[in-house]
């Protein structure tokens, strides 16, 4: 940007002539500039004289927390109409910089893991996250001032959060909200079943039903609940000593069988249809992680009594049968 773009934009902006547009190229400038770069002050203040005579010294600390070596000698050299002009233009990119961080706050980013990986993000609070294959999560460029809010759209996450007991970290997640302040959990939400289950391995999390004013569910580590069609389970113990991040592997040991296959599901990219009630009793364990669906279901049929049906290019079918 040429030196008389730059100054005359800056008379234009003291004037309050700029367009929209011109008012964002302005923001741009400043935003990539160092001071000895910007336009003379006393040049385009000269053009805008006033009566006020701010003192010295407070223009000196207001232009001080931008530029520490330069700023003190440019007040002391210029007229205080100068020393205003200077003022208003670090007061607007004050207002330019606010406005760009509620920007970001409004502004999301969405993940789709892709089939058979695993994703590791790391958000600006240093909160760490590991997303399974399939999982689908949205979050702010930047956290607003009060909390730090995330989605959980599908699928399964592990979630090492930061601490920060001024700014609660919530994860929402279909039906239900988790509110922490530093610990590690796991959230898992498959909205194909209308199933969510969140279990707490470090720390202490509260989880409550969006949109419903109900009693709040407390998990203290080693406990975890689910919340499927509607209907809340018991909070229950779990082992949190097994490394949480196995779990985004398919690697199962005495897993209800819904919730084995409700994974299976979603780390494949495809839909597993069965009657809950008929499979509730079974337990699976092992690791599936390798090899296709097709295979992976195949295995368990040696092991259950049910046989496999494709009912679709990604869809199946478990349906029960009586061994003999």
């Amino acid at each position: 940007m040429e030196y008389d773009r730059k100054k005359d934009l800056h008379r234009r902006y003291l004037s309050r002539e700029l367009t929209a547009e011109e008012l964002r190229e302005f923001f741009s400038i400043l935003e990539q500039s160092h001071a000895d770069d910007l336009p003379g002050f006393d040049d385009v203040a000269s053009d805008f004289p006033t009566a006020l005579e701010p003192s010295e010294n407070l223009a000196a600390k207001i232009i001080n927390k931008h530029d520490n070596t330069r700023s003190l000698w440019l007040i002391t050299k210029r007229s205080a109409a100068a020393a205003i002009a200077v003022l208003m233009l670090f007061g607007a990119w004050k207002g330019y910089l606010e406005y760009s961080y509620i920007q970001k706050t409004k502004t999301f980013a969405t993940i789709k893991v892709p089939q058979g990986k695993i994703t590791k993000l790391k958000l600006e609070d240093g909160t760490v996250i590991t997303l399974t294959s399939g999982t689908t999560f949205k979050y702010p460029q930047a956290f607003t001032r009060t909390e730090r809010r995330v989605y959980l759209l599908d699928g399964q996450a592990f979630f090492e959060v930061a601490n920060d007991k001024s700014k609660p970290f919530r994860v929402n997640s279909g039906k239900l909200s988790t509110t922490v302040l530093g610990t590690s959990f796991i959230i898992k939400h498959y909205k194909d079943y209308g199933y969510e289950k969140v279990s707490l391995y470090t720390g202490k999390v509260r989880v409550d039903r969006n949109g419903i004013n109900g009693r709040p569910v407390i998990l203290h580590p080693g406990q975890e609940f689910d919340y499927h069609n509607g209907t809340l389970s018991t909070v229950k113990g779990f082992d949190n000593s097994r490394d949480p991040e196995e779990s985004g592997t398919l690697d199962f040991n005495r897993t209800d069988f819904k919730d084995a296959v409700y994974s299976m599901a979603s780390y494949y990219g495809v839909k597993i249809l069965f009657n809950e009630d008929e499979f509730k009793e079974f337990r699976i364990s092992g690791n599936f992680s390798s090899g296709s669906v097709e295979e992976m279901l195949q295995s368990l049929t040696f092991i259950y009594p049910f046989k496999v049906k494709k009912t679709g290019s990604s869809t199946y079918k478990l349906i029960r049968i009586d061994k003999n």
